[in-house]
């Protein structure tokens, strides 16, 4: 559930510290399609894993929502907070080249 947006966050501290060399656009589409397919395929697998006496598996579809809601609050903000920080950060650094 909360593995794409920490990835996110990571992923976006480490472009503001130059460490790679993605976009911050493009690290957040890889970020929320992780956030959509991750939750889902970990409810599937739960289902799956279900013992055969089991009659409902509304938790384990939870779980899915729950993860996806996440990631759709959480990456939009995170990407535009991380996007003023680099806003500002090459703002800095035109403003002592000249």
């Amino acid at each position: 559930m909360i593995t794409a947006p920490v990835a996110h966050i990571i992923l976006c501290s480490l472009h503001i510290a130059g460490r790679i060399s993605l976009s911050i656009i493009l690290i957040t589409l890889i970020c929320f399609l992780l956030g959509i397919v991750l939750p889902v395929l970990a409810s599937y697998l739960d289902i799956i894993n279900l013992p055969p006496g089991t009659k409902c598996a509304t938790p384990s579809v939870g779980f899915a929502f729950l993860g996806i809601s996440l990631t759709a609050v959480v990456i939009p903000v995170s990407t535009i907070i991380f996007s003023v920080i680099t806003y500002y950060k090459k703002k800095k650094l035109n403003n002592s080249v000249a």
